[in-house]
């Protein structure tokens, strides 16, 4: 058992990066089309890489294929469950990433392409302070304030 938790301590961004490698090209492209028919990702780069890792007390070299798989975090579970199951590796290299900041339109696309039927907004409309703000015709009308209270000079106390 490793020391190291399984299960993300600080993760709180709003994407995922899933890392991980391959023994051939045409392997990671096949475990990247399950991935976004499953719909456990919406998409994964396959660039090629030259390894060199330490494999029972060898220094080993071989040339791999890494995928970087872009996904949202409830997803990430079931696509990394996915790839141990069906990767050929006896040790695959599967590993996640926060990402705490991401442009808005990309976030968009990711929770489109993920979860193409969302449950409608809350609510009240609009988006909440960390959200960012509302549309100016969205937007609740401004609160009418009374005028300010006076206090007295000689006494303190409000008028």
């Amino acid at each position: 058992m490793s020391p190291y938790s399984i299960e993300p301590i600080r993760a709180v961004g709003p994407v995922r990066l899933v890392l991980c490698t391959y023994p051939s090209r045409e392997g990671a492209l096949a475990a990247v089309t399950t991935a976004i028919e499953r719909r456990l990702a919406a998409c994964g780069n396959v660039l090629p890489s030259e390894s060199r890792y330490l494999w029972r007390g060898r220094v080993e070299s071989h040339s791999e294929a890494l995928v970087v798989f872009k996904t949202v975090p409830k997803k990430v579970g079931a696509l990394i469950e996915y790839l141990g199951k069906t990767h050929p590796y006896e040790v695959p290299e599967i590993v996640e990433v926060d990402v705490p900041r991401v442009d808005p339109r990309y976030l968009r696309y990711l929770s489109s392409a993920l979860d193409p039927d969302p449950a409608p907004p809350p609510l009240g409309g609009g988006l909440t302070r960390r959200g960012g703000r509302r549309d100016r015709e969205e937007r609740d009308p401004p609160r009418t304030r009374g005028p300010p209270h006076r206090r007295s000079t000689r006494t303190g106390t409000r008028r």
